[in-house]
Protein backbone atom coordinates (compact mmCIF):
# COMPACT_ATOMS: atom_id res chain seq x y z
CA UNK A 1 0.00 0.00 0.00
CA UNK A 2 1.22 3.28 -1.52
CA UNK A 3 0.66 6.59 1.09
CA UNK A 4 0.18 9.81 -1.03
CA UNK A 5 2.23 13.02 0.00
CA UNK A 6 1.02 16.48 -0.65
CA UNK A 7 4.28 18.14 -0.52
CA UNK A 8 4.05 22.27 -1.03
CA UNK A 9 6.55 24.20 -2.35
CA UNK A 10 7.84 26.28 -4.85
CA UNK A 11 9.96 25.61 -8.18
CA UNK A 12 12.50 26.53 -8.93
CA UNK A 13 11.08 28.55 -12.04
CA UNK A 14 8.97 29.94 -10.09
CA UNK A 15 11.73 31.27 -7.50
CA UNK A 16 13.78 32.70 -10.31
CA UNK A 17 10.81 34.76 -11.58
CA UNK A 18 10.26 36.27 -8.41
CA UNK A 19 13.72 37.35 -7.96
CA UNK A 20 13.77 38.76 -11.87
CA UNK A 21 10.63 40.87 -10.89
CA UNK A 22 12.45 42.23 -7.80
CA UNK A 23 15.34 42.84 -9.69
CA UNK A 24 13.70 44.75 -12.23
CA UNK A 25 11.65 46.93 -9.59
CA UNK A 26 15.13 47.90 -8.16
CA UNK A 27 16.92 48.84 -11.40
CA UNK A 28 13.71 50.96 -12.26
CA UNK A 29 13.61 52.64 -8.51
CA UNK A 30 17.45 53.06 -7.38
CA UNK A 31 17.88 56.00 -10.13
CA UNK A 32 14.68 57.62 -9.30
CA UNK A 33 15.92 57.34 -5.70
CA UNK A 34 19.33 58.55 -6.31
CA UNK A 35 17.94 61.64 -8.49
CA UNK A 36 15.71 62.50 -5.68
CA UNK A 37 18.69 62.94 -2.81
CA UNK A 38 20.75 64.92 -5.02
CA UNK A 39 17.50 67.33 -6.00
CA UNK A 40 17.20 67.42 -2.09
CA UNK A 41 20.66 68.14 -1.24
CA UNK A 42 20.63 71.05 -4.18
CA UNK A 43 17.53 72.10 -2.65
CA UNK A 44 19.32 73.00 1.25
CA UNK A 45 21.73 74.36 -0.27
CA UNK A 46 19.73 76.80 -1.73
CA UNK A 47 18.02 78.08 0.91
CA UNK A 48 21.04 78.13 2.72
CA UNK A 49 22.25 80.49 0.22
CA UNK A 50 18.96 82.58 0.59
CA UNK A 51 19.18 82.48 4.49
CA UNK A 52 22.78 83.98 4.24
CA UNK A 53 21.24 86.38 1.56
CA UNK A 54 19.03 87.42 4.28
CA UNK A 55 21.52 87.71 6.93
CA UNK A 56 24.13 89.65 4.95
CA UNK A 57 21.29 92.29 4.25
CA UNK A 58 20.38 92.37 8.30
CA UNK A 59 24.29 92.97 8.83
CA UNK A 60 24.65 95.60 6.27
CA UNK A 61 21.51 97.31 8.11
CA UNK A 62 22.79 97.15 11.34
CA UNK A 63 26.91 97.80 10.11
CA UNK A 64 26.16 101.37 7.81
CA UNK A 65 26.44 99.20 4.40
CA UNK A 66 29.15 96.84 5.14
CA UNK A 67 29.02 93.82 3.79
CA UNK A 68 30.18 90.77 5.78
CA UNK A 69 33.95 89.41 4.83
CA UNK A 70 33.27 86.06 6.81
CA UNK A 71 30.46 83.84 7.69
CA UNK A 72 32.03 83.85 11.05
CA UNK A 73 30.28 87.73 11.35
CA UNK A 74 26.82 86.24 10.49
CA UNK A 75 26.84 83.51 12.50
CA UNK A 76 26.48 82.77 16.29
CA UNK A 77 23.81 83.17 19.20
CA UNK A 78 22.77 87.00 19.50
CA UNK A 79 23.82 87.24 15.85
CA UNK A 80 21.59 86.77 12.26
CA UNK A 81 22.34 83.21 12.22
CA UNK A 82 22.31 80.64 15.14
CA UNK A 83 24.55 77.96 13.52
CA UNK A 84 26.76 77.62 10.87
CA UNK A 85 24.97 76.51 7.38
CA UNK A 86 26.56 73.82 5.78
CA UNK A 87 26.30 72.53 2.31
CA UNK A 88 24.95 68.66 2.34
CA UNK A 89 27.09 67.92 -1.11
CA UNK A 90 29.74 69.01 0.27
CA UNK A 91 30.29 72.67 -1.15
CA UNK A 92 31.61 75.55 0.73
CA UNK A 93 30.11 78.97 0.51
CA UNK A 94 31.61 82.01 -0.73
CA UNK A 95 29.91 85.50 0.04
CA UNK A 96 29.61 88.23 -2.30
CA UNK A 97 31.82 91.21 -2.23
CA UNK A 98 28.90 93.96 -2.32
CA UNK A 99 25.20 94.44 -1.30
CA UNK A 100 24.00 93.30 -5.09
CA UNK A 101 25.86 90.24 -5.19
CA UNK A 102 24.72 87.34 -4.40
CA UNK A 103 26.32 84.09 -2.09
CA UNK A 104 27.68 81.39 -3.92
CA UNK A 105 28.18 77.55 -3.94
CA UNK A 106 31.51 75.93 -4.94
CA UNK A 107 28.79 72.54 -5.77
CA UNK A 108 25.75 74.29 -6.65
CA UNK A 109 26.67 77.24 -7.67
CA UNK A 110 24.94 81.19 -7.34
CA UNK A 111 21.35 80.91 -5.88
Amino acid sequence: MKIKQNVKGFTLVEIMIVVAIIALLAAISVPSFINARAKSMQSSCYNNMRLMDGAIQQYALDNSNTVASAVSQLVGTNAYIKDTPLCKGGGSYTLPSDLAGKTSCSVHGPF
